[in-house]
């Protein structure tokens, strides 16, 4: 396999892996909001949940993105896909202080 075609299933792969991750997140928050939260009286009663509910997913996208960029740098730095990968797949996820690509 070519870099490229490594590269492109890279991408396949963090794509799914994103879609799983923030749909996994996003349900949690839903579930947490709709059964968990409306148990305790003192914010059952306070605020309804169709108020939050938005706030809650934008922050719940905001987690995913984090969690996402986080472990795919832990699984190209555990696997030593740096030199496997075209340079740019590589850069967006693994950078040190200097903004330069980091050589392991």
């Amino acid at each position: 396999m070519t870099k490229t075609e490594r590269t492109l299933l890279f991408n396949i792969c963090v794509m799914l892996f994103n879609v799983v991750l923030g749909l996994a997140i996003e349900l949690t928050i839903v579930l947490l909001l709709l059964y968990v939260l409306p148990k305790i009286p003192s914010i059952a009663d306070s605020v309804p949940s169709r108020t939050v509910l938005p706030f809650f997913l934008l922050a719940g996208l905001f987690i995913a993105m984090i969690l996402s960029v986080k472990c795919i740098s832990w699984a190209v730095k555990t696997f030593h896909l740096e030199d496997k990968l075209d340079e740019k797949a590589v850069k967006r996820y693994i950078q040190d202080d200097s903004n330069n690509l980091r050589h392991l």
